[in-house]
């Protein structure tokens, strides 16, 4: 017993740990103060996305009209200009831009390599579909299991106004 019980507890830490290793850590970024970021998009939203670096720090990137998004390479290093809606998760990128008063990055360039740009698009168009259909079938679970208590509650209430019906 006593041998199992140190086994047990590092089992224990090794969880937690583990569950505590899965919270991303957020970059908080002092105003006015310039950056530069390597990294992969890992949420997006109509005007700014999530990037988190190798290290496993997210920022998160607000982008203006004027902010530069471009390819690498081209003619003179000049790539070519992409739009905003382009950019999508699993894309690596290089930012360099300047802190906000939210502590998130306001974007002043946005570069990344052609290749990486399609592969990236050709991973949102599978991972999409599948986590839209995830998303519905996690809906009609939990549809299911209201409807389930429901008739739970019924069934029991039907016992117990047959047993009063039989005294």
């Amino acid at each position: 017993m006593l041998r199992k019980f140190p086994a047990l507890f590092l089992v224990l830490m090794i969880g937690a740990v583990s569950v505590f290793a899965q919270d991303a850590q957020v970059r908080n970024l002092a105003n006015g103060q310039k950056y530069k970021i390597k990294g992969v998009v890992v949420a997006k939203d109509a005007n700014s996305f999530v990037v988190r670096d190798t290290v496993g720090v997210e920022t998160k990137v607000m982008i203006s009209p004027s902010t530069s998004i471009k390819t690498k390479g081209g003619f003179f290093g000049g790539g070519n200009k992409i739009d905003t809606n382009q950019i999508v998760r699993g894309l690596n990128l290089e930012l360099e831009g300047r802190g906000d008063t939210t502590g998130g990055l306001m974007a002043e360039k946005v570069r990344f390599g052609k290749n990486d740009l399609r592969t990236a698009q050709s991973l949102e168009s599978r991972v999409a579909p599948a986590e839209d259909r995830l998303t519905q079938t996690e809906q009609n679970a939990q549809r299911i299991s209201g409807q389930i208590d429901e008739l739970m509650a019924i069934s029991n209430a039907t016992r117990g106004g047959a047993k009063a019906a039989q005294e």
